[in-house]
């Protein structure tokens, strides 16, 4: 999943005809169709392999069923991208009456729709392999719903949302930095909570009150970039915020910052050639849909 937002991924299954052994097929126009716009903390399009999990909920006249576990008209449906095409585990139809439908990326085994605790990797730095998510990757957890859809409205577009945050640390070298950059440097995040309390009906996430606060070590982007998803929350300047090491000598930065839902926020450290000689500058981006990286 690479970086910059704002990439549209169109799904969309069409209804035409297509010959296969000499006959035409077309695609069954009660079959669901799907449009993704997409805006990631982890990447600004889906790869091929990505799953999110689809539910839907009926209408009777103008009221809507609640979100539940089960017993909706669809529950957790697998629908994956695959050929550059978002293909459901199974076939999945229209209801005669007016849908909401709910995705949930990653796809996971919900327990419950309300309160539910979701914890993120400490080890972001581990890559997706054979399927696995990467820790990074299983972090960014995204929710997109798509109200009183029917099959007389098209495909139903699923615009999804950021639920956590993402830090950006960037290292740079100064004017009095001699030679380039260390291949082997680490950053961690400190003092970080890492269990957030999750909302699945309304797609709202906050920090859990009693999460313990540990250490996260950030992905790699490049010699120089460092990414992880956070939990929303405010951390205070009295405790060191991120940790730099590089050839033995860490660089310790302490500074407020209020890490919120959708926003990615990007630390900058230019490093010169000794320790006290060190700067650092801060800058926030905007919302999502505002320049997000």
């Amino acid at each position: 999943m690479k970086k910059i937002f704002g990439i549209l991924a169109v799904a969309t299954l069409l209804m035409m005809g297509c010959e296969k052994g000499g006959e035409s097929q077309v695609v069954n126009p009660d079959e669901i169709r799907f449009e993704t716009s997409i805006s990631r903390v982890a990447g600004a399009a889906f790869e091929e392999g990505d799953t999110f999990g689809l539910y839907a909920v009926e209408y009777n006249g103008e009221e809507v069923a609640d979100l539940q576990v089960s017993g909706n008209y669809l529950n957790n449906e697998a629908v994956t991208l695959t050929g550059g095409v978002w293909t459901p585990s199974r076939k999945l139809y229209w209801s005669d009456v007016p849908c909401d439908f709910y995705a949930i990326y990653p796809q996971q085994n919900i327990e419950a729709m309300e309160d539910i605790l979701f914890h993120i990797a400490t080890d972001q730095s581990q890559p997706s392999a054979d399927g696995v998510l990467g820790g990074y990757e299983a972090s960014d957890i995204m929710w997109a719903k798509a109200e009183k859809h029917s099959r007389e409205n098209g495909a139903v577009n699923l615009k999804f949302q950021h639920m956590m945050s993402k830090l950006v640390v960037d290292i740079v070298r100064g004017p009095s930095y001699e030679g380039e950059l260390p291949e082997n440097i680490e950053v961690h995040i400190y003092n970080t909570a890492t269990t957030a309390r999750v909302n699945w009906r309304i797609g709202s996430l906050e920090k859990y009150l009693y999460s313990e606060n540990k250490t996260i070590k950030m992905k790699q982007v490049d010699g120089d970039t460092f990414e992880a998803i956070v939990v929303p929350q405010f951390i205070e300047r009295s405790t060191p915020l991120v940790e730099v090491t590089m050839e033995g000598i860490a660089y310790l930065l302490e500074y407020d910052m209020s890490f919120r839902p959708g926003i990615q926020q990007t630390i900058t450290v230019t490093l010169n050639t000794s320790p006290d000689q060190e700067k650092i500058e801060i800058s926030i981006d905007g919302e999502v849909g505002d320049g997000w990286e």
